[in-house]
């Protein structure tokens, strides 16, 4: 069942849920400073291990915004990413499939060939460009990294992007902005401690956009959630 939105601003936590996902186009419109600080205030609402809020929020807009991209994408163009936390490279065969899936549906709406290697490194690009963007999100932490803070980020992740949603934003949430951790940390000043995790892409969708369009496919039901009732 689709959701009709008025105005694009989801009105319910179901709404929300539905109508979240990976925004790669957005309009040239500035967020209000109010809102980004009232969307990300309600967020820390987010839950943690103990009420550990292993999470820093650190947003940029206008010439920061501009300032850390331009570094970024020449970090990308000069070398490979370098991330606090390895990235995983061993998935499962059926992971493995629908990864692949969803880069070449996204590359297809795109318009790029797969074997046309220069446009998909462009695009690949846009990822420090914040998809253009007008504000983006790091988050970092000072805790040591395992799987039980990695559930307290995507806890906090999950609600910045559903809060979102209830705004009229868009967003995309990206591993790639983590994957040059020394930028990050000189641009915000942080200490070499500070783990630089992923960030948040967000802004207007940019409405006509065949990528904006574009909703992942998820797995049957059936295949993924089970009852048990004796």
């Amino acid at each position: 069942m689709e959701s009709i939105l008025i105005d694009n601003v989801a009105n319910t936590v179901v709404e929300a849920v539905r109508t979240r996902h990976s925004v790669r186009e957005y309009e040239d419109r500035k967020i209000p400073s109010e809102l980004l600080q009232e969307l990300f205030a309600e967020s820390l609402r987010a839950p943690s291990w103990k009420n550990s809020q292993p999470w820093r929020i650190h947003i940029v807009t206008g010439e920061a915004r501009d300032r850390m991209s331009e570094k970024l994408v020449s970090a990308a163009r000069a070398g490979a990413p370098n991330p606090d936390s390895p990235w995983l490279e061993n998935y499962p065969s059926d992971v493995k499939r629908r990864m692949f899936d969803l880069g070449m549906r996204v590359y297809g709406v795109a318009g790029i060939d797969r074997k046309d290697k220069a446009a998909r490194e462009a695009f690949m690009l846009r990822n420090f460009e914040f998809f253009g963007a007008p504000a983006a999100a790091f988050i970092t932490t000072n805790f040591e990294m395992n799987f039980y803070v990695g559930l307290d980020i995507g806890c906090l992740l999950q609600t910045v992007m559903l809060l979102a949603r209830t705004y009229g934003l868009g967003t995309c949430p990206q591993a790639a902005l983590g994957a040059f951790p020394d930028v990050v940390r000189s641009e915000f000043g942080l200490p070499v401690e500070e783990r630089v995790v992923c960030g948040i892409s967000l802004g207007y969708p940019k409405p006509g956009s065949g990528l904006n369009e574009f909703h992942s496919p998820r797995e049957e039901f059936s295949s993924l959630v089970k009852f048990y009732d004796q």
